[in-house]
């Protein structure tokens, strides 16, 4: 099993590549960092990483943020650093009804 800490290592170096606001697709995203480290494409998930989103299964509050999650177009996402000031609604995906 890959560790976290990996995988935001490996995260945090595409990052350092890209520019402040630049916007990206989860598919481009994804297969960046699983062709360049060689890793199973579900290792990477730019949600978990969303400043105005959170996912079932991680703590929010101890999770690093980097993304702006933009709500009007899917997969798509804006990079904004981790020092980001965010004030906004923090959002998820409602669970499915039984």
């Amino acid at each position: 099993m890959v560790r976290e800490s990996q995988i935001q290592k490996e995260i945090e170096s595409l990052l350092s590549t890209m520019e402040y606001e630049q916007e990206f697709t989860r598919r481009w995203f994804i297969k960046t960092l699983s062709s360049q480290y060689g890793r199973a494409r579900h290792n990477y998930i730019p949600s978990d990483y969303c400043y105005n989103w959170t996912n079932k299964g991680i703590v929010y509050e101890n999770q690093p943020h980097y993304f702006i999650k933009d709500l009007s177009v899917r997969g798509l996402y804006k990079y904004v650093g981790k020092n980001y000031v965010y004030n906004g609604k923090v959002y998820s995906k409602p669970k499915k009804q039984k």
